[in-house]
């Protein structure tokens, strides 16, 4: 089933019940994001950005994603990792911008100093929580309040990591996919019964075969357009390899 959506994603798809619809993209910075934000933009749709970084670079992204979108606002800060922060947007920001959202991509970066000196279960316990907690918070926020509006909503949750240079870092984004895919399974059960969906994107594992990863993040673009839109609608809980 997998090949079947890969093959499909990088076909020339276009969406045009998503123009207009109303998209959270939280966690974009200079280094990810960007092109998943643009491709919503370019679909014409009301798109309410959170960077996690305040540059030139983020505000000429920026200028560029608004002359493409329907409409956009924008909001800069520098706690898109902490969990209060992230609820406190949900609850605010978020869902006051246009009134509601049809979509959330949450941007999620580990850095490269994240991986090193993760030894002890503690350590490891503390990096999945300070990457994972944030998010998943502010999601079921985000869904509660699709459920209150009677909206289809589609959450997507995506893993941006450097290549592994060690078996120690590669452990590391192990543990960091397996509790995300865990955490997708759980709450997309939950919220099944309630046209929302949520998905995620990682770093495939070394088992994967490379015909059936994202090849970057123009595949993820494409992915989660694929996943807001109608063709979209009757998947949930998935776990999709990035390269």
């Amino acid at each position: 089933m997998l090949l079947s959506i890969v093959d499909e994603l990088r076909s020339a798809a276009i969406y045009p019940e998503l123009t207009k619809s109303r998209v959270l993209l939280s966690g974009l910075t200079s280094r990810c994001g960007v092109d998943i934000a643009r491709a919503f933009a370019e679909c014409s749709t009301r798109l309410v950005i959170r960077t996690a970084e305040a540059s030139a670079a983020v505000d000429e992204i920026s200028a560029f994603l608004a002359q493409a979108a329907n409409e956009l606002q924008l909001y800069s800060t520098d706690d898109v990792d902490e969990a209060g922060a992230a609820v406190a947007f949900a609850q605010g920001p978020a869902q006051r911008a246009f009134g509601g959202l049809e979509a959330v991509i949450n941007m999620i970066e580990i850095h490269p100093a994240d991986l090193v000196g993760r030894t002890s279960e503690s350590d490891l316990e503390a990096l999945v929580s300070e990457k994972l907690l944030a998010p998943t918070m502010a999601a079921r926020i985000l869904a509660n309040r699709m459920q209150l509006t009677l909206t289809q909503g589609s959450i997507l949750h995506v893993v941006a990591a450097p290549t592994p240079r060690t078996g120690a870092e590669l452990m590391v984004l192990d543990i960091i996919r397996a509790t995300l895919a865990a955490m997708v399974r759980t709450e997309s059960q939950n919220w099944a019964d309630k046209g929302i969906r949520i998905n995620a994107v990682a770093p495939a594992n070394v088992l994967e075969h490379s015909d059936e990863t994202l090849l970057g993040e123009p595949d993820i673009a494409t992915l989660a357009l694929f996943l807001t839109s109608t063709k979209g609608r009757n998947l949930t809980g998935h776990l999709f390899g990035s390269r």
